[in-house]
């Protein structure tokens, strides 16, 4: 049995201090680990990395970003976290970049840029978009559109973000996982993911928002996460996506006050939890195909009446064992309920 906890597991990836000054200085063998490092005009060491004159732009040209690259991937990140304007974002990316290809862009704990503005990029693409914790309130239209053939991850949790362009997401054609949990968006059209035939993950945690339309045509989903917004009742096929993968679907506190049958997908062992929200019962239209191919219910803090609505819970298929921590109205856990009183019902 699964506690009822919203567990958000977030991979940090910390980047060194250090800045490359100038790719004019020198590139010398380290004496204890006998590989080539980086070293800088006021002799602080940089890791070790392979040809970074061919990948990274001057370092000048594009300070205070960094470009960071690792021989062993043969790849490079560029991160700006320390950018003052999105006049300056601009500016870096006119500069002259051998390579037009990176794996990620990173900007964490930056008030400085508000918008991210269309064709910041300037033509450079990236695998993975990452900005975090920062104040970012608008992405525009055309702001990513360098890296629509090349963006598999988009995370942008912990923001201000009150404007996105969602009907762009249907360009992204490899993009795996979206992130934009934590922002302030008032409204998501879930529709805007319709397509997206190579995305696994979905997180839209925490922005108290109303979601409108249906995530459907999603034939790779696994995971899906709803939590900490304002939905108010779940309509039929609002989650038919397709996915034979498909795993586990978080509604966590919302309002959700009831739920159609024909819901979600009916996939062996899927994982739905929807606790603290507003359900009185648990209908037997809507669960009932769930739990029969094996389906996983944690229902935590909702106020069910326990009558005989919920009888069908209590057959010799046993079918309440798939349901976890859920209470009536005067706090007694399903599991506690004698059987017999569903007797006359």
């Amino acid at each position: 049995m699964k506690s009822f906890t919203i567990l958000l597991l977030r991979i940090v990836t910390v980047y060194g201090s250090g800045q490359i000054i100038s790719h004019r200085d020198q590139i010398v063998s380290d004496v204890y680990n006998q590989t080539k490092v980086h070293v800088m005009q006021d002799g602080r060491h940089q890791p070790p990395y392979y040809a970074y004159d061919q990948q990274c732009p001057d370092a000048a040209d594009i300070s205070p970003c960094v470009c960071r690259y690792d021989s062993e991937v043969n790849s490079m990140d560029f991160e700006c976290s320390t950018v003052e304007s999105e006049d300056q974002l601009k500016q870096i990316f006119k500069a002259d970049f051998p390579s037009k290809h990176f794996n990620r862009f990173v900007l964490r704990f930056n008030d400085n840029i508000k918008v991210l503005e269309a064709g910041v990029f300037n033509g450079i693409s990236f695998e993975k978009i990452n900005i975090t914790q920062s104040k970012l309130e608008v992405v525009e239209l055309h702001a990513l559109d360098s890296c629509y053939e090349t963006a598999t991850e988009i995370v942008l949790w912990a923001n201000k973000i009150t404007s996105f362009p969602f009907d762009e997401l249907s360009h992204f054609s490899k993009l795996r996982y979206f992130d934009i949990s934590g922002n302030s968006l008032s409204v998501i059209p879930a529709d805007a993911f319709e397509g997206l035939t190579a995305l696994e993950i979905i997180a839209i945690i925490g922005n108290n928002a109303s979601i409108v339309g249906k995530f459907q045509d999603l034939p790779n989903l696994q995971v899906i996460y709803l939590d900490i917004n304002d939905i108010i009742t779940i309509p039929s096929k609002f989650i038919q996506t397709g996915s034979s993968d498909l795993r586990d679907i978080y509604l966590n506190y919302n309002k959700i006050v009831s739920v159609e049958p024909g819901a979600f997908d009916i996939v062996e062992g899927l994982h739905i939890e929807i606790g603290i929200n507003s359900l009185s019962t648990l209908d037997e239209a809507t669960w009932r195909p769930y739990l029969e191919v094996g389906g996983e219910l944690l229902a935590a803090g909702n106020p069910l009446v326990c009558g005989c609505d919920i009888a069908w819970l209590f057959g010799e298929d046993q079918l309440l064992e798939q349901v976890h921590e859920a209470t009536c109205t005067d706090g007694e856990n399903l599991h506690d309920l004698d059987p017999e009183m569903f007797d006359h019902c």
